[in-house]
């Protein structure tokens, strides 16, 4: 179970990577696209388009390993004044929640999935078509890892350890 568990989070902490770099990416092309419209009077093709599909797909990337290192907002107001008692209900219900959420996010999202790679769905038009298929598979992916870490954070909460003792264990 351990060597598994250190696999999904090696994969979590991988994408959360890939994410950051490709944050990197998308300032380079936009600082380009900007210096080729303020300087030359030429943008460069297709920066909109795939700026638009970036944003959401290294979203999906980092979320899983957000939730893992409790780095998501949180606003904590009234569960810091609530009873232990309370609290731990209150953080178990969360993530029973949280995890049907994103299973379902993987459910509803299925079908499209696999309907935007048989046809190869893309964004934009000529010159730059961007395709959709990958990054409708990172949510998926995302979402589906983001439901197995709430899943992993409730074991943890049931075994009895505290919120913040589960977060810190990466």
């Amino acid at each position: 179970m351990k060597t598994l568990l250190r696999l999904l989070h090696g994969l979590m902490a991988s994408l959360n990577i890939i994410g950051a770099l490709w944050v990197l990416v998308i300032m380079l092309l936009i600082t380009v696209d900007v210096v080729g419209r303020a300087f030359f009077s030429s943008p460069l093709f297709g920066v909109p388009e795939i700026v638009k599909i970036s944003v959401v797909g290294l979203v999906w990337c980092q979320m899983a390993h957000t939730l893992r290192i409790g780095a998501h907002l949180r606003s904590t107001i009234l569960v810091d004044r609530m009873p232990p008692a309370a609290r731990r209900t209150f953080e178990i219900v969360a993530c029973v929640l949280g995890a049907l959420m994103f299973a379902l996010i993987v459910y509803s999202g299925w079908d499209a999935m696999t309907e935007a790679w048989r046809i190869g769905e893309f964004e934009g038009e000529e010159p730059v078509r961007v395709p959709t298929a990958p990054v409708r598979t990172l949510v998926l992916l995302g979402a589906a890892l983001t439901a197995i870490q709430f899943l992993i954070t409730l074991v943890d909460l049931i075994r009895g350890k505290t919120l913040h003792q589960a977060e810190a264990e990466f």
